[in-house]
């Protein structure tokens, strides 16, 4: 209890109790309390020219309490901070203000002695609502509806919501605390009393601040709850205009960001460091009366966040540095403060903050060499498996999780990270095991939020196409077009699923016209490192045919994975051949290495047999490099090598018997656009490079390609791109146009 607090207990709130000693004390005081009350009295009666009302007795017993208060030591005083929570509240014995427009009536004159009760009265007032914003709620309000000639209806519904903002953080305090399904009780108990006093409330003018200060105390309680949209309907039902406390707006930024409105929360989470740092700020507008339950490092780290996930980087680093010059020098902080964990904090998002900008390196080093300073903080040690979670390295991602929780088994955060790299690695049984574990007992928290994200993606079914056009290669095709459809069922006992496939193609040649379609069933089996696909199809038309696919992919670790595939009626035809009554088999063999995005190398065998007895073969390796690094942009090079050979060359498709080809491009990223989750990627390709064909010499070829990729949601994804290139097809140079989409829902 604060001094405020202790000093009105003291004056309104402690029961009088008798004692023998008491009894004592009061024979001995007898005398000099008599003279004073004497005194005191002769004092009112000079003011009021000896004349005496009925209550006169009840104003010196009101003032002797005043004075009492008013004489206590100085920094005992209420702080004169603290400002009336109704302005237009009246006070006893004054007179209403009369409507906007219309002049007030003259004041009726007041007698002398109305000085002192008046005086009483702001004290008294000061005092039961310093109480209230200082943890006292409660008793405050039990304290002012004994008081009717001073608290007004007005006043005792402004200290009822205060009591209920005072329940609301309690509720949320528990909610944090605990991990049990009940842990929402004192949260929903606060709601319901919100309701329950906002249908009390007249519908009058002077009740709206009251509604106002309630949709704020909503918007804390709906967000620590987890509903976000009804935490975000709650605030913006405040006028822009209107008083919010520090906590409502710190709620709210948190519930856009949750609903991935990172600009949104921004603006939130910048009134709220504002009105945190406001010189002469009302405590119970800050939201600071029932202790550091939003401390100034709690807003600036949600603004940080903010502007990340809006791709401003630069915007970002400024808020750390804000944050750095908040903190105390190093060397004047004590191993208690709570400085210290804001520097770990401050450490661990500036290690965040070099991940995020792409110097990946940079960033992991950052984050070991805290774990080395403080080696069992979960926060840094998710922040270390949530990167190595975002450069693709799932295995060892889930190995720290585990290592986690083993030292703090109720870290939700990192059962969560550990939830995401399960379904990453195939383990979907361990995602089901925590996804029940997790049922709806944390909608609040943003990690589960993610993994239910990504449970709920595993568990959809999913439709993806790609399409192709291509205009200009008379060789393989004057004009063709291509869809390749596939729609898979959810999941069937964690590990299978079957799917749908359609294949269809058109095109148009100087030998004639095609259109092939071609429909397919089958299933596939992922568990572990292991997957295995098989398909049964049918090609429609004249040269129809029922035929079987499949491929096996295995990943060796988070690095290095092995495919290998076979169709025993390949799509992968020229045109041409197609045109001439061609089918063929094909099979493929592949190696390749993966480092996140930074690099990638391949190698792949693949070869057909065509029905006329044509045998291709084709040897393809190469690789990829991240060569420059800055927020929203990175360049990466490419090196290509390639040779092919067929056994025929009078046919009637282009057939060479040998070829070779070199290949170096450069490929330029741009993040255009990101909100939350949502995000536009700008990729401009080009390449360049030597074709050798034998019997035609070598020639140079070159390609320019600009491409979009959209993600609209968690997983809903649009790429599209057209690009234009020119290529040598038996020594003769074709200039081609080409155009493509894909597009994945799960639904």
């Amino acid at each position: 209890m604060n001094a405020q607090s202790k000093r009105l207990y003291a004056v309104l709130a402690q029961p009088k109790r008798f004692h023998p000693a008491n009894c004592i004390s009061l024979v001995t005081c007898a005398p000099v309390m008599l003279l004073l009350f004497s005194s005191m009295c002769s004092a009112v009666e000079s003011d009021n020219g000896g004349a005496r009302e009925p209550n006169d007795v009840a104003e010196a017993s009101s003032m002797t309490q005043a004075q009492t208060i008013a004489q206590q030591p100085a920094e005992q005083m209420p702080e004169p901070q603290i400002q009336q929570p109704v302005e237009s509240a009246p006070q006893p014995g004054a007179p209403a203000q009369p409507p906007a427009g219309q002049q007030a009536p003259a004041a009726a004159p007041q007698p002398a002695s109305s000085a002192g009760g008046a005086q009483t009265a702001s004290t008294l007032r000061t005092e039961v609502f310093g109480l209230a914003t200082g943890g006292g709620a409660v008793q405050a309000l039990e304290e002012a509806k004994a008081r009717p000639d001073i608290f007004t209806p007005v006043d005792i519904a402004q200290l009822e919501e205060l009591s209920i903002r005072q329940q609301v953080r309690g509720g949320r305090d528990k909610a944090r605390a605990m991990t049990s399904p009940d842990r929402f009780d004192g949260i929903d108990a606060a709601l319901k009393a919100a309701d329950d006093l906002e249908a009390r409330l007249p519908d009058t003018p002077e009740y709206q601040q009251v509604r106002y200060s309630l949709a704020g105390d909503r918007t804390v309680a709906y967000a620590g709850r987890g509903q976000m949209n009804k935490a975000v309907s709650s605030y913006e039902s405040i006028p822009a205009n209107q008083p919010v406390s520090v906590e409502a707006l710190a709620s709210a930024g948190e519930a856009y960001s949750y609903l991935n409105d990172p600009a949104k929360a921004e603006v939130a989470y910048r009134r709220a460091i504002q009105q945190e740092t406001a010189a002469n700020t009302d405590p119970a507008t800050r939201g600071y009366q029932y202790g550091s339950r939003t401390r100034p490092i709690d807003l600036r780290e949600g603004l940080f966040y903010a502007l990340t996930d809006q791709n401003k980087f630069v915007e970002a680093g400024k808020v750390l540095d804000d944050i750095s010059s908040t903190l105390p020098p190093p060397d004047q902080v004590r191993p208690w403060d709570l400085a210290n964990d804001d520097y770990l904090r401050l450490n661990r998002l500036r290690a965040q903050y070099l991940i995020y900008v792409g110097q990946t390196d940079a960033g992991l080093a950052e984050l070991k060499r805290l774990e080395e300073q403080v080696p069992f903080s979960a926060e840094v040690r998710n922040a270390e498996a949530d990167a190595m979670l975002g450069k693709g390295r799932n295995r060892l991602a889930k190995d720290m999780y585990v290592a986690a929780l083993n030292d703090h088994p109720d870290n939700i955060e990192a059962l969560a990270g550990l939830g995401r790299t399960s379904l990453n690695t195939g383990d979907y049984a361990n995602a089901t095991q925590i996804n029940t574990a997790f049922d709806d007992t944390f909608p609040e928290n943003g990690s589960v939020r993610n993994f239910k994200r990504d449970y709920d993606a595993w568990r959809a079914p999913t439709v993806s196409t790609e399409l192709a056009a291509e205009h200009g290669a008379s060789a393989i095709a004057d004009e063709q077009f291509s869809a390749d459809t596939y729609i898979y069922s959810p999941p069937i006992y964690d590990y299978w699923r079957i799917f749908a496939h359609n294949f269809y193609m058109w095109a148009l040649t100087d030998i004639g016209r095609l259109q092939r379609i071609r429909n397919g069933a089958g299933g596939d089996f992922r568990r572990g490192p292991l997957t295995v696909q098989g398909e049964v199809s049918r090609s429609t038309g004249g040269d129809g045919r029922t035929g079987g696919n499949g491929q096996v992919e295995y990943s060796f670790n988070d690095f290095f994975k092995a495919t290998a595939g076979f169709d025993s009626d390949s799509n992968e035809l020229p045109s041409k051949a197609y045109v001439s009554h061609i089918w063929g088999r094909t099979g493929q063999v592949a190696f390749s290495y993966t480092d996140g995005d930074r690099r990638s190398a391949d190698i792949g065998y693949n070869i057909g047999r065509y029905s006329d007895e044509n045998f291709h073969q084709e040897i393809t390796a190469g690789g990829t490099q991240r060569i420059f690094t800055a927020p929203n942009q990175q360049i990466n090079a490419t090196l290509r090598l390639g040779t092919s050979s067929n056994t025929l060359q009078n046919t009637p498709y282009f057939s060479p018997s040998r070829d070779y080809s070199g290949e170096v491009g450069l490929m330029h990223q741009w993040a255009v656009w990101r909100s939350g989750e949502r995000s536009l990627l700008q990729r401009f390709y080009i390449s360049g490079g030597a074709y050798n064909q034998r019997g035609f010499g070598t020639s140079g070829f070159w390609a320019a390609r600009l491409e979009h990729a959209w993600t609209f949601s968690h997983d809903i994804t649009l790429t599209y791109g057209i690009g234009i290139g020119r290529h040598a097809y038996d020594g003769d140079q074709e200039l081609s146009e080409t155009a493509y989409a894909l597009v994945t829902i799960p639904f």
